[in-house]
């Protein structure tokens, strides 16, 4: 452990140093670019957004060519220029393949960031609105033919789905494209099931109010008296912003609960209405991305809506499906989303069918749900949950066994609450967008944090429960259950679980994990779906301070905890592990509720495991 904390810590030095990934090749196309910069949208309310405009072009003089050419649009808060330079195919938002293969590409800064004016506030309700007045602002474009998309990643994906769902029908918004988006930005990523998230938050927290504070500078280099001015107004923010999310992190205050504030930003609750305003959506997600767990939730809900159903119900075997709403997830984290795969080529291809109406083939399809697996397996799907889906129950036994026998009395093993453990893990990559990752494979140490470790079987602070080796390949295929009956001898209790495959020479890889906080354990029935024997295949939980119940010492308690979702095989003749501990630092860090948690210790009773796998 202290070798691969030391990694670690060599790791996080390198990361100030860092710079961006480099960007990909670009696909050979019939233009070239010119570029507007800093042209200014007017908005109802007054405030001046600021935008760069990137035109197809004459190659050889540079020029803007005659013609008229859809749109595409970036709506980022991390700066028009910078994201523009991005590295990936799109991911800030601006792609120029498209522009050279004949769009018109905007990249905009939104409302209180970079060149822009006004109040920056993640995803509120009037940064929806100013989208989809860029949107009517992008139609109206010199060149522009009245048609527009949406490109982006991760918050550049997010407000793509608040400007569909705000644009109404019949706008001039008619695809978007999102990669790395959350249906639910409080259980993607600022807890897991209500233990507090640290790690990412940081990033939000802090990182958004340096990039928006320095950006003016970058975007008006010859405006030096506006661009002082802007970063006043957008410093001055980080009091309603980053210092509030901070104080409630800290004192368990309204924005550490599912409030009013975070309910408001769940994109989930707006599914409907974007497949009202006909907008075509195609997702991108990763197994390993912070938002693993909503991305097939956003495809589900959009084809429930799409079929007339409830958002928020696991789609039923069978029902139709839509080409129109699409998602392709693989082996990626946050910041390498796509890694191996030609996503220029198929934004390309979903912006031909629907902006340029070419008929190319990707909406002939039946399975508009692809995934590809850690090993490289590829199969395509329409469900989620799938359709052929098999549940198989396994239970905690004693001795550290999983099996598929009745759980019984439960293995009785005893665990010490501990707030720290390895932070070598896949977790930590994950939940810092995956810069551990890059950064070690950059010093030539790739895979140290992520690929198979000898990791320990048991602790004062962990238990371990496997199966026995396989007879053939575990195929997991979406949402995962697990219901741990524990007593704690503190008024609260926290587990952290990871499912793990481990080879036959005893190093296991992460393939998945989840949390609870015991004092939030509350369910939403309404919304959990049901694994049919009792338990709870996708568990959902209230999570507001109103559903939060003291953990009562010495009592036996049920915890429902959601495992991420994930898509991968485990070989014949390798194992299926489940590792119950108390911590999952740096990732969760409980702070305001360390005062309960400190000299717990748990025994673990009757409990499951639920899993969804393909025949």
């Amino acid at each position: 452990m202290r070798s691969r904390l030391a990694v670690l810590i060599a790791a996080v030095l390198l990361l100030a140093t860092a710079g961006p990934a480099p960007a990909r090749a670009a696909a050979p196309g019939e233009y070239g670019i010119s570029v507007r910069r800093n042209l200014t949208i007017r908005l109802h309310d007054g405030t001046t957004l600021r935008a760069d405009v990137h035109s197809p072009a004459d190659p050889a003089t540079g020029k803007p060519v005659a013609g008229r050419f859809p749109v595409i649009i970036g709506f980022t808060p991390y700066g028009k220029t910078p994201s523009a330079l991005a590295g990936g195919a799109g991911t800030g938002g601006f792609n120029p393949d498209l522009v050279k293969h004949g769009y018109i590409a905007a990249v905009v800064d939104v409302p209180g960031t970079g060149g822009s004016e006004g109040k920056f506030d993640l995803f509120s309700p009037a940064e929806a609105r100013a989208g989809a007045q860029v949107v009517r602002w992008a139609a109206r474009l010199p060149g522009s033919d009245g048609k527009v998309g949406m490109l982006g990643l991760s918050y550049v994906a997010i407000d793509q789905l608040f400007t569909a769902a705000e644009v109404g029908p019949n706008s001039p918004l008619k695809a978007i494209f999102p990669m790395a988006a959350t249906a639910d930005p409080y259980r993607d990523l600022f807890t897991s099931g209500g233990a507090l998230n640290v790690l990412s938050p940081l990033g939000l927290v802090f990182g958004y109010g340096v990039t928006r504070t320095l950006t003016p500078f970058l975007e008006l280099p010859l405006d030096p008296a506006t661009a002082l001015t802007l970063a006043y107004q957008h410093l001055v923010q980080a009091g309603p912003f980053e210092l509030t999310m901070a104080r409630d992190m800290l004192t368990n205050g309204s924005r550490r609960y599912f409030d009013a504030w975070w309910k408001e930003r769940a994109p989930d609750r707006l599914l409907s209405r974007i497949v009202a305003n006909g907008v075509a959506v195609y997702l991108v997600g990763g197994l390993y991305d912070v938002f693993q767990r909503g991305e097939p939730q956003l495809y589900s809900g959009l084809q429930n809506a799409a079929a007339g159903r409830p958002v928020t119900a696991p789609m039923k075997p069978g029902q139709p499906v839509s080409s129109k709403y699409q998602l392709l997830t693989g082996p990626w984290t946050h910041g390498g989303m796509g890694g191996g795969y030609d996503l220029s080529a198929l934004q390309l291809q979903w912006f031909d069918h629907w902006l340029k109406g070419r008929d190319n083939g990707i909406t002939d399809t039946r399975t508009p749900l692809h995934v590809v697996e850690p090993d490289g397996t590829k199969y395509s799907t329409a469900a989620y949950p799938l359709s052929n889906a098999r549940l198989q129950r396994l239970s905690l036994q004693p001795g550290g066994r999983l099996t598929s026998n009745a759980p019984g009395s439960g293995p009785r093993d005893t665990i010490k609450y501990t707030p720290l453990s390895d932070p070598c893990t896949r977790s930590t990559d994950q939940f810092a967008a995956g810069l551990l990752s890059q950064l070690l494979e950059g010093i030539g140490m790739p895979g140290v944090c992520t690929g198979p470790q000898r990791k320990p079987t048991a602790g004062d602070g962990e238990r371990t429960y496997s199966t026995d080796p396989l007879t053939r390949p575990l195929k997991l295929a979406g949402p995962i259950g697990v219901t741990l009956r524990a007593s704690s001898t503190r008024p609260e209790a926290l587990f952290a679980l990871t499912l793990e495959d481990v080879a036959p020479d005893g190093r296991s890889t992460d393939l998945s994990g989840g949390a609870q906080l015991g004092s939030l354990r509350a369910l939403d029935r309404t919304r959990s779906w049901p694994s049919g024997d009792g338990d709870w295949l996708s568990p959902y939980h209230v999570l507001t301070k109103a559903s939060r119940r003291p953990v009562n010492p010495g009592e036996m308690t049920r915890y429902d905890i959601e495992v991420r979702p994930t898509f991968a095989t485990v070989p014949a003749g390798h194992r299926l592990r489940l590792r119950v501990a108390t911590a999952d630092f740096p990732h969760l860090v409980p702070l305001a509720d360390l005062p309960n948690l400190l000299g717990g210790t748990y025994t673990l009773g009757p409990s499951t495991l639920t899993l969804s796998t393909r025949p």
